[in-house]
């Protein structure tokens, strides 16, 4: 009978333990740009696995449930476009999305807890107060660090603080990097993708901005050697243009990097190309498709040497060498600061 007893009480336990893992989510909210009828992938961006779907039918989505046992990061896909649209967390409760399909940011996800701190972000990221303008760009990301500063210092014992970093760290300095995962408890700071950050924001910081540039050394178009201090440190400001023939996002936005190229080429300015991971064959094909017009180095070592992680990315070298910008923004912006710069000094040709 005490057996018995006791094997209940067991089996018990085991069911309220699974259920208090268990989170019940509910999605629901509206969607601008959207077909008549349409439909959303949302997927796990650690995964990178799809998540569940959601059905749109004239702007509102269908109301979506399911149980999960951990929160989930999520961006959101449309069937049949290429390109996710960041961030909400899918966790326990209703959470409220507001979908803009021509937005790669989601102007806002509300009703959850960590939702609810993420929105604030979300808003000012989707639409900035005032309009983006590039001749701010400084004070745009100043104000995007302080926002997630708060989000980080509110979730620094769970997984929120750690994911707003990864999510953001490409469009401020590895020493701000660096200082934001100073702030996550030491549990968050022994993730692994945190403890790579961490390296790879250690190793960039190296080369911030201030800091004097690093030899870095590859092959060139001719297939000889090319090495980063045949453009730097030569007297000309030099913007250092990461990018791949894989990267989506570099060739959408390389024709903006050729008309500055050609725009500042009798200001002084030399832009050059480095490539990231692919053959050299990959990388020239794409040179000659994309018609672009200035100088490659294939196969360097930009990660190790100067801890870039994501593309694209600019680097603007002084013409002393020194590193004057290096974060993951606009074409708009890097003219906008080379306006600045060339307004305020003689360029020596």
């Amino acid at each position: 009978m005490k057996k018995n007893l006791l094997a209940a009480m067991l089996l018990m336990t085991l069911a309220l333990a699974t259920q208090a893992q268990e989170l019940k989510w509910k999605v629901t909210g509206r969607v601008a740009n959207a077909e008549a009828q349409d439909t959303l992938t949302v997927i796990d961006v650690k995964t990178q696995r799809s998540v569940t779907t959601l059905n749109v039918k004239d702007g509102q989505i269908i109301p979506a449930v399911g149980t999960l046992t951990e929160p989930v990061f999520c961006a959101i896909q449309r069937e049949g476009r290429t390109g996710w649209i960041m961030s909400f967390v899918l966790e326990g409760g209703t959470v409220t999305l507001d979908v803009d399909l021509d937005n790669s940011v989601l102007p806002g996800a509300s009703g959850t807890p960590m939702n609810d701190d993420l929105s604030p972000l979300l808003r000012y990221l989707a639409h900035p107060v005032g309009g983006y303008n590039p001749t701010k760009d400084e004070e745009y990301a100043g104000h995007i660090l302080s926002l997630v500063r708060e989000i980080v210092l509110r979730h620094a014992w769970d997984a929120l603080g750690p994911f707003i970093i990864q999510m953001t760290q490409t469009r401020y300095t590895p020493t701000e990097t660096l200082a934001l995962i100073s702030l996550l408890s030491e549990q968050q700071k022994g993730d692994l993708d945190m403890q790579r950050l961490q390296d790879n924001m250690t190793l960039a910081a190296e080369t911030d901005e201030g800091c004097m540039f690093r030899e870095l050394t590859g092959v060139g178009r001719d297939g000889q050697l090319a090495r980063l201090s045949d453009y730097v440190g030569r007297g000309h400001y030099v913007l250092a243009d990461f990018w791949a023939s894989w990267c989506g996002p570099c060739k959408a936005r390389m024709p903006q990097v050729i008309g500055l190229a050609r725009r500042y080429a009798d200001r002084g300015l030399q832009v050059i190309g480095i490539t990231m991971k692919e053959p050299v064959e990959a990388s020239e094909r794409a040179v000659g498709q994309l018609d672009i017009p200035f100088p490659q180095i294939y196969q360097s070592t930009p990660m190790s040497t100067y801890g870039i992680t994501a593309i694209p990315a600019f680097i603007l070298f002084a013409p002393d060498g020194t590193i004057l910008l290096r974060r993951t923004i606009s074409p708009e912006a890097v003219e906008a600061k080379l306006e600045s710069l060339l307004a305020s000094s003689r360029i020596v040709k």
